[in-house]
């Protein structure tokens, strides 16, 4: 039989291999820090404002929310990141220019500034879900303003409206839109997954529910 003290030095072996094997995962797992702040059009702070960072190999998504100065903080891996934001009382958006993170690195967004919305609003809001009914995190919508049907019918101008929103973890989303009759066409886009458009009608200072159901690319 083994002597205890030879069990132990194995034991004490075995235990400082996996812990080197941990180490070396964590390396190879290395992060960088993505960060920025946001603030209203007088450059005051807004605390408690919800920020997403979509990663663009495979639009996993991290959330977090301001803290009392305005500022975010993301601890993630190496990739390009796009950043989305709302808070309440407020245009929500999506950063145009994609974020890039390094390893061991720290990126800064350049400070956000949001413009407050209009007392007077409409939205609409809802969420997005596979075919088996489970929510969609990471899905980008776009929102644009077209035509209705006497508008179309009497050649009517109207004044263009467009905005863009990434579903959170529980595949929700929302847009404020300006407090009038209007028609709106909102398409839902997401890797894997076929793209799908609806049309709503939205009328002075409502909430409109609207729901997607995405169907998954065939192989």
């Amino acid at each position: 039989m083994l002597k205890k003290s030879v069990i132990n030095r194995i034991l004490i072996s075995a235990l400082v291999l996996v812990c080197l094997s941990f180490v070396a995962s964590a390396a190879e797992q290395g992060t960088g820090t993505l960060k920025g702040k946001i603030e209203n059009e007088k450059g005051k702070p807004i605390p408690g404002a919800e920020v997403r960072a979509m990663r663009s190999r495979d639009r996993s998504l991290k959330e977090t929310k301001t803290d009392e100065a305005g500022s975010f903080f993301f601890e993630l891996v190496p990739d390009d990141y796009t950043v989305s934001f709302d808070a309440e009382g407020y245009q929500p958006g999506t950063l145009v220019q994609m974020q890039q993170v390094e390893e061991g690195k720290e990126t800064t967004v350049k400070t956000i500034r949001v413009m407050k919305a209009d007392q007077r609003t409409s939205r609409i809001r809802g969420a997005v879900f596979d075919s088996q009914g489970a929510s969609l995190a990471g899905v980008h919508l776009k929102l644009e303003r077209i035509a209705t049907e006497e508008e179309e019918k009497d050649k009517k101008r109207f004044k263009s409206f467009s905005s863009s929103y990434t579903s959170n973890s529980h595949g929700e989303f929302s847009f404020r839109v300006p407090a009038a009759r209007a028609r709106y066409q909102v398409t839902a886009t997401l890797n894997g997954y076929k793209l799908e458009k609806k049309v709503v009608d939205v009328n002075e200072s409502e909430s409109v529910p609207l729901s997607f159901s995405l169907e998954p690319v065939k192989k």
